[in-house]
């Protein structure tokens, strides 16, 4: 049974999309060409009588990333969470917004890294998560910008059409959410566009200037004009169309390149239409409640601007020993995440390193020694992806190797903490005779006192003078031959 619906699905969705030979062409805009279908026909016979609200429906995305065999070619995941943006951004009129239902769920397979459209129905049939909007980011989805797969409820989005200055993605999801073309009906349809369009094209007919037959014609809704052009094309500075076309009736018209769901290129692009609104929200809530969740309190989506990092450790001008090296900054109000780049020189058109971290810490392996390594932070959260990255910060890498865990029977306590006395305690416990290094550093990342001790096998305790610190959180690092351990310390 599961084969008969693929072979039926897959007949269903080539039936009404072009054949293409996917390599060594441009991209065609999108992939999808579903129609106006009963449920979008049905509300649009009664468009104007339906119940509308204002509040904005928030539903989960899931991005899926794709690459080769190999682990290559992935889209870079700031590029990825720019786009993410600029579609809530293009939905934001519409009071609908997006949530990362899930971290990014990364694929290696060539044959879906670049495919044709039963590969891209493999790929969403074998990887789609439930009551989400699945998103997969591809090199190529069968020569393409993107498309909508009904048979899977799956998108394919080419990573060169996906950036922060595309709407491919929005164009995308408008089709998911029952939005078809507004040059429905003219799909795969060639035109002398001097010559008058004639009455209808395989049984649909073409819609006229005059809004006559704008309900039974087109993409069905009365409030997008004509529109003829079934290719990429240019606006002018209004976002109109060069070309001018001829309805049937002899009428001449240019089209509106500002929708969204056209065939204009990106630069033209900045809306949807109010029906077209009406109807993607009646979708959700009549056909995708499953995607429907409770909206977010508003500390959830903002994210305090940051345009520096508050590094913590390694302080400015400190040697960072050992492997790996420890970056630990002040958290960022309503980031949940954070996305850590690392590279050996001050620009990042290159990324040498490059983790997502949840909290203000992480632990960077395999870095060169005896270097200058610069960083930079972006924060976020599954509703917040606009953040821009801070400017860099950077630290010293050691010429020593070692482990930077400890050994077993080792141990470190600071007491008491918190602390109200004028004084605490380094309790150490250590299984070798070495020199541990020590360093107090502030909350702002600021060295406020360093300092070097005699380590013995077996227990011994370290006394520091805190009694000119003012009250705040504190940090301690203490380094025993490349071993690097950091607390905090609360002084009251």
């Amino acid at each position: 049974m599961q084969i008969i619906y693929k072979v039926f699905a897959l007949a269903l969705l080539l039936g009404v999309l072009s054949p293409l030979n996917s390599q060594n062409q441009e991209p065609a805009p999108c992939g999808t060409r579903i129609g106006v279908s009963p449920w979008l026909r049905d509300f649009q016979n009664r468009i104007h009588s339906s119940s509308r609200t204002d509040d904005v429906l928030y539903l989960p995305l899931q991005v899926h990333m794709v690459g080769t065999d190999q682990g290559t070619g992935y889209m870079s995941t700031k590029a990825v969470f720019q786009a993410f943006c600029t579609l809530n951004e293009d939905f934001a009129q519409a009071n609908i917004q997006f949530f990362l239902a899930n971290p990014i769920n990364y694929i290696d397979n060539s044959g879906y890294y670049q495919h044709e459209f039963d590969g891209g129905y493999d790929m969403m049939a074998q990887n789609n998560f439930p009551n989400v909007i699945n998103c997969y980011i591809v090199e190529d989805p069968a020569g393409n910008c993107g498309y909508f797969f009904p048979g899977v409820d799956g998108i394919a989005l080419a990573k060169g059409c996906t950036g922060p200055n595309d709407h491919t993605w929005a164009h995308e999801v408008g089709h998911f959410l029952s939005l078809p073309h507004p040059f429905y009906g003219w799909e795969g349809e060639t035109h002398n566009y001097s010559s008058p369009a004639p009455l209808s094209w395989e049984g649909w007919q073409v819609e006229k200037v005059d809004g006559s037959n704008c309900t039974n014609a087109g993409d069905g809704f009365c409030d997008t004009a004509p529109d003829y052009l079934n290719y990429r094309w240019n606006c002018n500075a209004d976002g109109f169309s060069s070309t001018v076309q001829t309805d049937p009736n002899g009428a001449t018209f240019v089209s509106d390149g500002t929708l969204y769901m056209s065939y204009s290129n990106a630069a033209c692009k900045s809306t949807f239409s109010d029906d077209q609104i009406a109807a993607m929200r009646a979708n959700i809530e009549e056909v995708r409640t499953n995607l429907i969740t409770l909206p977010p309190a508003v500390e959830d989506i903002t994210i305090s601007a940051q345009d520096e990092i508050n590094l913590l450790v390694p302080a400015s001008g400190v040697l960072a020993e050992g492997d790996p090296v420890t970056l630990t900054w002040e958290a960022i109000p309503g980031a949940t995440h954070y996305i850590v780049q690392v590279n050996p020189f001050n620009f990042f058109s290159i990324i040498f390193e490059e983790q997502i971290v949840e909290g203000p810490s992480i632990q960077i392996s395999g870095l060169q020694p005896n270097r200058t390594h610069y960083w930079r932070i972006k924060p976020f959260n599954w509703y917040n992806t606009c953040s821009d990255f801070t400017s860099s910060s950077s630290f010293e890498t050691g010429i020593t190797t070692a482990t930077q865990e400890r050994l077993p029977g080792e141990s470190f306590q600071i007491s008491p903490n918190p602390s109200s006395t004028g004084q605490v305690s380094l309790r150490i416990q250590t299984t070798t005779n070495t020199l541990a290094n020590w360093q107090l550093i502030d909350s702002r990342g600021s060295l406020q006192q360093t300092g070097s001790f005699q380590t013995s096998t077996g227990t011994q305790e370290q006394v520091l003078d805190i009694s000119g610190l003012p009250a705040g959180l504190y940090f301690i690092q203490l380094q025993l031959d490349g071993r690097q351990s950091v607390h905090k310390l609360m002084v009251n």
